[in-house]
């Protein structure tokens, strides 16, 4: 999964696969939603949600407590709305073992290891 970017949503799984964005949308400009980018994004999602499904999360709560799991690294968690900020909380509660934390670095290696080394994810 990706540390230090924003992912407007991404890893919630808030997009379809065949999704398309207004040109004018930030995500249109944002390398992780462009096309096969955006494809590998969708097949590592697919990738996790068993893992989700067994801890009873959400994608997202599963990606933040791998966060969360990471040593030395703190999650900043964007919310629209006080429900979110509610479920983006309950990711503290999820507790993933070794190997789980092991299969998330890998799948998101899915997406990671085809992005090219610039921290910039946005073309503006």
């Amino acid at each position: 999964m990706l540390k230090g970017t924003s992912n407007a949503g991404l890893v919630g799984g808030k997009f379809a696969a065949d999704q398309k964005f207004d040109p004018e949308d930030n995500c249109a400009k944002n390398k992780l939603f462009q096309g096969e980018n955006f494809e590998r994004a969708q097949k590592a999602l697919e990738k996790l949600r068993p893992i989700a499904k067994r801890h009873n999360s959400t994608l997202a709560q599963l990606v933040l407590a791998w966060l969360i799991a990471q040593p030395q690294t703190n999650a900043v968690a964007g919310a629209r709305y006080p429900q979110q900020a509610i479920d983006n909380a309950l990711a503290g509660n999820l507790k993933l073992s070794a190997d789980e934390i092991a299969e998330i670095d890998a799948i998101g290696r899915i997406v990671t290891d085809h992005l090219d080394d610039n921290p910039v994810m946005w073309n503006w």
